[in-house]
C-alpha cells in the first residue's frame, strides 16, 4: 500500500543523491511511498518502473544499482527473496 511521506530538505545537498542521475534520485523519493515502516521493499525492478514511472520507458535496474552504489540503498535476501532497504530511513 502506498504511504504518504515527506521529502526532507536536506535530501536535496546530500552528497550521496546528488551523485546520482536525476531519474535515479526520482526513483529514490518514489521508493518511499512503497518501502514499509522499516524502509524495506521487495526488489522488484518490474514493479518499481509500474509503481513509479507508469508512462515512462525506462528500466529501473541500473537505477536501483546507481542508488545501491552510492549508498542510498542496501541489497538483502531473506529465503531467496531480495528486498531493498532505504539507508537511514524515515
Amino acid at each position: 500500500m502506498a504511504r504518504i511521506r515527506t521529502v526532507k530538505p536536506e535530501f536535496w545537498t546530500d552528497e550521496k543523491v546528488v551523485e546520482c542521475s536525476i531519474p535515479a534520485r526520482l526513483l529514490f523519493i518514489g521508493l518511499f511511498n512503497f518501502a514499509n515502516d522499516m524502509g524495506c521493499l521487495e526488489r522488484s525492478p518490474k514493479r518499481l518502473k509500474m509503481q513509479i514511472f507508469p508512462a515512462d520507458a525506462l528500466d529501473c535496474e541500473p537505477l536501483i544499482q546507481e542508488l545501491i552504489t552510492h549508498g542510498l540503498l542496501i541489497e538483502y535476501s531473506v529465503n531467496d527473496v531480495c528486498y531493498l532497504q532505504i539507508k537511514g530511513f524515515p
